[in-house]
C-alpha cells in the first residue's frame, strides 16, 4: 500500500527539536549491529574535525532490524555539537525507502549538504566526510560519487555493468555509479523526495543508480570523492543476489527509455574531477566463491535456455553456444569475453525496453551471463595487482563505448523475431 511519508511520528518530533542543519549524514541500516557504531563514530569525528562551525546531524534510518542495530546506534556517543536521529522508516522495505526517510528529514532541516553513507563499512575514516561533503560546502559540485578501490569479487555488478553502461550511455566517467557513499547539495532534496518512484525498485537497490543517472541527465555539477579503498562485511556473492540484480539492472534499463532523448546523442566520454587523492590502495582480499557462482549460473542456464535465443541476436547466441563447456553431468561453464558480454548486455537492454514479454523476467535472464562474466574476471584477476585490474575494467568500458552503434542500431530497428512467451 502506498504511504505518503517514510517518517514516523518520533522522527518528525526530533526534526522539530533540532530545527535546522548545515550538514546531514544519512546512514540506511538493516542488521548492521557489528559495524554501525564504528561508522557513526568515524562520521561524527569527521564532522566535528572538518566542519566545526557547522550544525551537523547524523540520521540512522533503519528497516526494522532484528539484531541490536538500533540500540547500538542510539548508545554510540558523538561529540558536540553533532546531533543524532535514530528512527525506523515506514513504507516499502529496502534501502531506497531508508534514503527516502533521510530525504524527508533533510526537507525539515534544510541543510546545505546531504551525505549518504553505507552502514556496513569497515574502512570508513573521518576524512571520508570531508571529501564527500567538501565539494558541496564549497559550492564546487552538486552531486558527489565515491572514487575508491574494491575487490573484484565483490564489485562486479558496478564494474561489469553499471560503470561501463552508464559511461557509454551518458558520457561522464564516474567510476562508482553504484557507490553507497554520495553527497548532494541540499537544494536537490525536495526534487528527489518528490519524485514518484518510492513504490518501485528505486525504493530497494535501484536508488543509487537512479540518483546518479538523474544527476548526469539533469546537468548537475559532478565530482568524485577520493576515498582510497572500501571494505565492508563479506556476503556470499550468489546468496540472495537475484533481487538486487533485478532492481539495479532493471532500473538502469528502464531509465534508458525515460532518457531516450539523452543517451543516443550523448557526447564522448568526459572526465569528472576527483576531490582529494586519486591514490587507490590494494583492496582487502575477498574469497572468490567460484563454486557458488557457477552453481548459480547452472541454475539459470536450465531455467532460461529456451528464453535466451529470443533475446540474443543469432550471432550472439552462436557465440554463447560456442563458448559453453560441459564440466560434469548437468554442469557447465561459459567463457564470457568482454566484447561478447557487452553485446549480450545491449541485447538484453533492448529487449527489456522493446520486447513484448515480462521485462523483469528478461533482466533476470541476464543474470547467468553476469555470473559467467564475473567468474572469468575473478580467475584472471588472481594474477593482477589493482592497477592491472583497473586497466582491464576501463578497457572493457571502452568496448561498451565502441559498441554503442550496435546498441543504437538494435534499439532503432528492433522487431521481435520470436513469439515465444516470456
Amino acid at each position: 500500500m502506498f504511504v505518503d511519508t517514510a517518517l514516523r511520528a518520533d522522527a518528525k518530533r526530533r526534526v522539530r527539536e533540532i530545527g535546522s542543519a548545515d550538514i546531514i549524514v544519512g546512514i540506511p541500516t538493516y542488521k548492521n549491529a557489528k559495524t554501525i557504531g564504528a561508522v557513526i563514530e568515524a562520521t561524527a569525528e569527521g564532522l566535528a574535525r572538518h566542519f566545526p562551525d557547522a550544525r551537523s546531524v547524523i540520521v540512522v534510518s533503519d528497516g526494522l532490524s532484528t539484531d541490536d542495530t538500533v540500540q547500538v546506534a542510539q548508545m554510540t556517543p558523538v561529540p558536540e555539537p553533532v546531533e543524532t536521529v535514530v528512527t525506523l522508516y515506514q513504507g516499502l522495505s529496502g534501502k531506497g525507502s531508508a534514503i527516502r526517510a533521510v530525504f524527508e528529514i533533510a526537507q525539515g532541516l534544510d541543510p546545505q549538504a546531504l551525505v549518504l553513507m553505507d552502514a556496513d563499512l569497515r574502512s570508513v575514516t573521518p576524512a571520508w566526510v570531508e571529501r564527500l561533503a567538501g565539494p558541496i560546502m564549497s559550492n564546487d559540485a552538486d552531486f558527489v560519487t565515491p572514487y575508491y578501490s574494491r575487490h573484484p569479487n565483490e564489485a562486479a555488478i558496478n564494474d561489469l555493468l553499471a560503470y561501463p553502461l552508464t559511461r557509454a550511455l551518458y558520457g561522464p566517467d564516474l567510476r562508482q555509479p553504484l557507490g553507497g557513499e554520495v553527497a548532494l547539495v541540499g537544494d536537490l532534496v525536495d526534487f528527489l523526495a518528490s519524485k514518484d518512484v518510492w513504490e518501485t525498485d528505486v525504493a530497494r537497490f535501484g536508488t543509487h543508480i537512479w540518483m546518479t543517472t538523474l544527476a548526469i541527465t539533469r546537468g548537475w555539477r559532478l565530482a568524485q570523492a577520493g576515498l582510497s579503498t572500501k571494505t565492508h562485511d563479506y556476503k556470499d556473492p550468489a546468496v540472495g543476489f537475484e533481487p538486487k540484480f533485478l532492481q539495479v539492472a532493471g532500473t538502469m534499463f528502464r531509465l534508458m527509455t525515460i532518457y531516450r532523448r539523452a543517451w543516443p546523442t550523448s557526447a564522448a566520454v568526459r572526465s569528472v574531477p576527483v576531490y582529494g587523492s586519486t591514490y587507490l590502495e590494494e583492496p582487502e582480499e575477498i574469497p572468490p566463491a567460484l563454486d557458488s557462482i557457477w552453481g548459480a549460473f547452472n541454475k539459470g542456464l536450465s531455467q532460461f535456455w529456451d528464453l535466451w535465443p529470443t533475446v540474443l541476436t543469432p550471432e550472439n547466441w552462436d557465440g554463447v553456444r560456442q563458448n559453453l563447456r560441459q564440466t560434469g553431468e548437468r554442469s557447465y561453464q561459459l567463457e564470457m569475453p568482454p566484447a561478447l558480454w557487452a553485446r549480450v548486455a545491449y541485447d538484453f537492454a533492448v529487449v527489456y525496453n522493446k520486447g513484448e514479454g515480462d521485462p523483469d523476467k528478461v533482466v533476470t535472464a541476464l543474470l547467468p551471463f553476469y555470473y559467467a562474466r564475473k567468474a572469468d574476471l575473478i580467475k584472471q584477476a588472481t594474477q593482477w595487482d589493482h592497477g592491472t585490474y583497473e586497466r582491464h575494467i576501463r578497457d572493457q568500458a571502452d568496448l561498451f563505448v565502441q559498441l554503442k552503434p550496435y546498441l543504437l542500431e538494435r534499439w532503432e530497428s528492433y522487431i521481435p523475431w520470436s513469439q515465444v512467451e516470456l
